[in-house]
């Protein structure tokens, strides 16, 4: 019997959760090979109930905390590259190592990755809160948690529900400035392009809503399109709206990522942008500037967000949550006279 001052051991959770040892270091270590989300979650259940942590960060455990990890789903992104810089920006600053980790997609995942991230003893974590917006949130709060009363940090980026501390971008104004530009231009039929259950992306819709009706559109006659969260799901939703009769003259797009696949698909379905439909979008990534016509935007503080995610998060006292504003920008793709974008 094991007695009660002793570790549980990699072996006890294989053996409690009825897998090999080599599986159960799959899911707890983060191996390349594929375990079902079914095991995975019984094995990290076994581990949490028997106190196991993954001793891979031994030397962490006896040093000095300093690296703080942004948590994302997907690093490869424009706007979570901007974010880390402004992180690492304020950790050079602030005596803290920068790491990003990605956690991939699904619960068993962001829970792999939890309990990865857990046993490094990070000094602080910062999650963009994108990254779990597909994700129950009763299923990763426990261990959110456990990083709390380890004495780590924990801070979100973005629109989320959870009792943690956060960098919020002003998604509703943001929403509706661009709806009220959108809505100036004189066009008459307008439609959303949006991913329903992402927090920020459901604000920013309310708040282009908002900002047409205050041009004198009836939100109820806005066609609101919903499209998986990526360039393949604008061109695909832009591909429907184009068949709408009448069809839409004005799209705001939840993000420029969904606003640059919805224009690739219009101008391949021969239409002349901005003439025949006018496109927005929301976060001003680079390439939003350089598609073919620039595209109108709003341009989020990525870089300061990240900057302030990471002094909030080494901060001892539970700090308030920081609103960062994002303001307009007027490209080709949207104007009242095509001219040159300078």
């Amino acid at each position: 019997m094991r007695r009660s001052y002793q570790r549980a051991t990699l072996r006890d959770v294989a053996q409690a959760a009825g897998v090999s040892p080599s599986t159960a270091s799959r899911v707890l270590n983060g191996g390349d090979l594929h375990v079902s989300e079914r095991l995975s979650a019984r094995v990290l259940a076994v581990a949490e109930s028997l106190g196991y942590v993954s001793n891979q960060a031994a030397r962490a455990l006896r040093g000095r905390r300093t690296a703080v990890v942004l948590l994302a789903s997907d690093p490869r992104t424009a706007s979570v590259a901007a974010i880390a810089a402004g992180m690492e920006a304020a950790g050079r600053e602030r005596g803290a190592l920068v790491s990003i980790t990605g956690a991939g997609s699904g619960t068993a995942a962001h829970r792999t990755a939890l309990e990865v991230l857990r046993a490094l003893r990070p000094r602080a974590l910062v999650v963009t809160s994108a990254s779990f917006a597909d994700v129950p949130k009763e299923l990763v709060l426990p261990q959110l948690e456990r990083f709390r009363e380890d004495g780590c940090g924990v801070v979100f980026i973005g629109e989320h529900d959870t009792p943690f501390p956060a960098v919020r971008f002003d998604d509703f104004e943001s929403g509706r400035v661009v709806g009220r530009h959108m809505g100036g231009l004189g066009r008459r039929r307008a439609a959303v392009l949006t991913t329903p259950g992402h927090p920020a992306l459901d604000c920013r819709a309310e708040g282009f809503l908002r900002g047409l009706s205050e041009r004198g559109f009836d939100p109820g006659s806005v066609v609101v399109e919903h499209c998986e969260l990526s360039r393949d799901g604008g061109r695909e939703a832009a591909d429907r709206l184009a068949q709408l009769h009448p069809r839409p003259d004005l799209v705001l797009a939840g993000n420029d990522v969904l606003a640059i696949g919805a224009m690739n698909e219009f101008r391949r379905l021969g239409f002349d942008l901005p003439t025949d439909i006018a496109v927005s979008g929301v976060d001003d990534i680079p390439l939003a500037r350089d598609v073919t016509p620039a595209l109108t935007t709003v341009a989020l503080p990525f870089e300061e967000a990240g900057r302030a995610a990471l002094e909030m998060s080494l901060m001892s006292d539970a700090p308030e949550d920081v609103v960062l504003p994002g303001r307009l920008i007027v490209r080709c793709s949207a104007m009242l006279e095509h001219v040159e974008d300078r």
